[in-house]
């Protein structure tokens, strides 16, 4: 199957099949589209800034986040920096798609009983994140079995009713505990599964 824009993305069936190409599907899948608050925040895709703003940002919503919150961009703690390099690499190949900052603005995921499956998303080279512009980047597709993951939750995200972040930390990265920067709307005009499969997510996981 061909990578899809927006009009296969909003296509339940599409992204359904999509994968099932890649051997991502069960009985119950919960497919959902989530953006990444930290698009455009790094140098390199994988990067995480290493302000002591960033730090809280990313535990509380994103690099963006921290930054709302009134913390100093520009304030670099050379302990936090160490952490986060430590961190950096401690991501493998996968991980680094699930943090990329400079590459994918968003995320088509099928939550399964057995892990995650993420296909990336490219915006067509747009500085926001926005779904309407959101292309599918299927040789990238990964799958994180929940053996690999610390926690998976829905965080509550300063100022944002309308949506939540879906975080997952993943075993062996360090000390901070760096969770996904993925924003999930709980509904979208231009994806009609997302609402139901919200819902399905939300009754399953621990909400933060």
């Amino acid at each position: 199957m061909e990578n899809v824009a927006i009009e296969g993305i909003s296509d339940l069936r599409v992204v359904t099949d999509m994968f099932a190409q890649v051997g991502c599907v069960e009985a119950d899948n919960c497919i959902l589209v989530v953006t990444n608050r930290d698009y455009g925040t790094g140098a390199e895709a994988g990067d995480i800034m290493t302000a002591n703003a960033t730090v809280a940002g990313v535990r509380g919503g994103g690099a963006v986040g921290g930054i709302a919150a009134g913390m100093v961009a520009g304030a670099i703690n050379a302990s936090v920096q160490e952490k986060v390099g430590a961190f950096n690499r401690s991501l493998d190949e996968r991980q680094r798609i699930a943090f990329s900052n400079r590459k994918y603005a968003g995320f088509l995921v099928n939550v399964l009983s057995t892990g995650v499956g993420v296909i990336p998303l490219k915006n067509s080279g747009q500085i926001l994140p926005k779904v309407k512009d959101l292309i599918t980047d299927l040789e990238y597709f990964c799958f994180f079995s929940y053996d690999e993951m610390e926690s998976i939750k829905l965080k509550k995200l300063p100022l944002h009713f309308s949506s939540v972040k879906l975080a997952i930390c993943f075993k062996n990265t360090g000390e901070l505990k760096v969770d996904t920067p993925w924003e999930l709307p709980k509904k979208h005009k231009l994806i009609p599964y997302q609402e139901a499969n919200f819902n399905k997510l939300a009754a399953r996981l621990q909400t933060e």
